[in-house]
């Protein structure tokens, strides 16, 4: 089967793009012609065009569990996509499951019906279906991915929860901070002369009219920074050293270590658990941990295990991950129950991730306090100071 991207054109001239699936072009254009429509222009194509963007976790979920539990119900796939189709709430999920449900109808397996979809689905997600697909578990796989992506949706979650707080501290700390410098301070020492001012109201004041002259430029530059950086991050060497920053980085490093390694973790469970391929259970599980300094180790650990070294040592040589990881890994290919070692390990670093996002979260609050104490406390001694020294000279 051959996939197309086709564009038509009906009697009342008005043309319309649509993906085939056929043997050849002969069978391209024998179905243009029984839609009584006239073929304008076709191309040859890898992938489904026109859809962009990957679904959210959250449809994931609702994806994998609905046809994991239809499959395993015994409902025919053709009729468990159509009711998933129907089903579906917003519009984009709406269109991918109803392509999805086309491309199927037309011939094409799941999994390959999902690739077309140009990186709507996880890359993890469609080797797991295809797994499925070719050791008759497809149920299984998917409703093991459901409940991988839960988890998945529920770190993250945590992960937004706890930074709430920081945020919204971050962000009031700044403005009570503009508010005194811009123009509660200027009213005040408005009242003095220069002389009378001491040093610490003055550093203030003058940087108050540095912000107060200079604000729109400051702007300026502050949104061609974000720009920057956006851009600079999306460079692949410059994303490598940042991700690899995030290991580095004193405490932080170590508590990120935890939850990159309960990603590694699940996703290792998940993939073994259906019978992928060693090999390709590594590869694509250095993929999957959103890390692209981890995904370049992961080919390192890929060439190490292709040689015959043990999945542990060859992630005890990235020196990256929870010691823990290696030695329950180490544990489970000695026993001969890597599946079941793996399953216990991404619980135990499922609630080890937890924890360190509270301690994360912990260690920043009280350093946020105290910086804003500081900062705050200059400032008001700044405004106090010349209206002390103009009651000693009234006295």
């Amino acid at each position: 089967m051959k996939n197309f991207t086709v564009t038509t054109m009906d009697r009342q001239g008005k043309t319309n793009r649509e993906f085939m699936t056929v043997e050849n072009v002969e069978d391209l254009k024998r179905n243009v012609r029984e839609k009584n429509l006239y073929l304008v222009d076709f191309k040859e194509t890898d992938v489904r065009e026109g859809t962009a963007g990957r679904l959210k976790v959250k449809n994931l979920v609702i994806f994998s569990r609905q046809l994991g539990t239809m499959i395993n119900s015994g409902i025919p796939i053709i009729q468990a996509l159509d009711l998933l189709q129907n089903k579906a709430n917003d519009k984009k999920s709406k269109t991918v499951f109803r392509q999805i449900y086309e491309d199927v109808q037309k011939g094409n397996s799941l999994s390959d019906a999902m690739h077309l979809q140009r990186g709507v689905f996880p890359e993890l997600l469609t080797n797991m279906v295809a797994a499925g697909e070719v050791g008759g578990t497809l149920d299984e796989s998917l409703n093991r991915m459901a409940t991988h992506y839960e988890k998945e949706q529920k770190l993250a979650s945590k992960i937004r929860s706890a930074s709430i707080y920081p945020a919204i501290l971050a962000v009031v700390s700044v403005f009570v901070v503009l508010v005194l410098v811009m123009f509660v301070l200027p009213t005040i020492t408005g009242m003095f002369e220069d002389a009378d001012i001491p040093w610490t109201t003055q550093i203030i004041m003058n940087f108050s009219h540095f912000l107060i002259d200079n604000w729109l430029v400051l702007l300026i530059v502050l949104i061609v920074l974000v720009v920057a950086v956006r851009l600079l991050i999306k460079v692949r060497s410059i994303r490598i050293e940042v991700d690899r920053l995030k290991l580095r980085l004193p405490v932080f490093g170590k508590l990120n270590r935890t939850v990159y390694s309960a990603r590694c973790a699940r996703a290792f469970s998940s993939l073994y658990s259906s019978g992928v391929q060693t090999l390709d259970m590594i590869e694509t599980t250095g993929k999957v941990l959103n890390n692209a300094y981890l995904e370049e180790l992961f080919v390192d650990v890929l060439a190490e295990v292709s040689r015959g070294e043990l999945i542990s040592r060859a992630i005890e040589n990235t020196q990256e991950f929870d010691p823990m990881f290696g030695s329950m890994l180490y544990i489970g290919e000695e026993a001969g129950s890597l599946g079941d070692i793996l399953s216990t390990t991404a619980d135990y670093f499922d609630d080890e991730a937890d924890a360190a996002i509270q301690r994360m979260i912990a260690m920043i609050e009280p350093v946020m306090i105290v910086v804003l104490g500081l900062i705050i406390g200059f400032i008001v001694v700044a405004i106090i100071q010349p209206i002390f020294q103009m009651y000693e000279t009234l006295g």
